[in-house]
């Protein structure tokens, strides 16, 4: 099996959010890039967060169950949660000293951070700059290559 780098597979994209990014401008950018989460950086590059939509559900999700366990939806507190989010800004709410990995790290260890920690995106950085992402969807796409030319 080749021994394939993050370099080799990662994005160069180097959108980012701010940690004065709000929820609502995070949440449009997702949707307009159909990813699921973003490096927050501050104004050198170098990366101190990352949100991710689950951070948005949550920061707009009630938490409400009923004596069986299953979800009940308060549409109103949705609203209101909804609301006040919209204007909160990302630091409030991102992942903070994230996970971050570097473009010579093998595909192999990408995967395992990957599984054993559950996320879908990982920064790719430099001395702490940020260089590029790199997605699970790149990690599957490298293994079952590397496995099919083997």
């Amino acid at each position: 099996m080749p021994d394939r780098k993050v370099s080799d597979i990662m994005t160069r994209d180097l959108t980012a959010l701010t940690r004065e990014t709000s929820l609502q401008q995070a949440a449009r950018l997702f949707s307009l890039m159909r990813i699921s989460g973003l490096p927050v950086v501050d104004d050198q590059q170098r990366v101190v967060g990352f949100l991710s939509e689950a951070d948005i559900i949550e920061a707009i999700s009630p938490r409400s169950r009923d004596r069986s366990g299953i979800f009940v939806a308060d549409f109103g507190e949705i609203a209101r949660k909804m609301r006040r989010a919209g204007d909160a800004a990302v630091r409030d709410y991102m992942t903070e000293h994230p996970i971050t990995v570097n473009e010579s790290q093998d595909v192999g260890s990408v995967s395992e951070i990957m599984l054993s920690e559950s996320v879908k995106i990982l920064p790719v950085v430099r001395e702490g700059v940020l260089i590029g992402t790199v997605n699970r969807a790149d990690v599957c796409s490298a293994l079952m290559e590397d496995h099919w030319e083997s």
